[in-house]
């Protein structure tokens, strides 16, 4: 009867610290994550998990044009890649030089740039309307990040825990 006791409870320890290492390890793996920051004081507006090929698209108004401006990225390790940028005229600051290139609903769509980039940098704008969306989820810029603010977007890898303690 001791003995059948004792190894009940050898195993009730053994099956708690296989259970406690897996969870250590996995709150230790590296996932990614698009990190919002102010790029003068380091400090984060926001911090959303991502996937490898997640989409993001970032619109505003232009300052000279006028017109709307949208450009979409897709996250390749920690790097974003602009795949797309659509614009309603052909102005001030287009890329004249996109592999593909046409007109839709009125709309100038320039596609297959496929252009790295370690970050997106800007000036966020109330009145210019900066908008970002991770997917189909808009991350809300209007309520994290105070106008005239120095934005960075980034992607990085961090261990898991990151995202509860910070």
């Amino acid at each position: 009867m001791v003995k059948a006791l004792r190894r009940r409870r050898f195993a009730g320890l053994l099956v708690a610290s296989i259970l406690s290492i897996l969870v250590v390890v996995w709150l230790f793996l590296p996932v990614r994550f698009l990190e919002i920051v102010d790029e003068q004081s380091g400090r984060r507006y926001g911090l959303f998990r991502v996937e490898e090929d997640a989409r993001i698209r970032l619109s505003w108004i232009h300052s000279v044009e006028r017109t709307p401006w949208v450009e979409q990225y897709r996250i390749r390790g920690t790097k974003l890649i602009l795949t797309e940028v659509r614009v309603k005229s052909f102005g001030a600051g287009v890329d004249v030089e996109a592999p593909e290139s046409k007109v839709e609903g009125g709309w100038v769509v320039m596609r297959k740039m496929d252009r790295e980039f370690d970050a997106l940098h800007f000036i966020y704008s109330r009145r210019a309307g900066h908008r970002l969306h991770l997917g189909n989820r808009d991350l809300d810029l209007k309520s994290r990040v105070p106008h005239h603010a120095s934005v960075e977007v980034r992607i990085r890898k961090s261990p898991r825990i990151s995202a509860i303690i910070e």
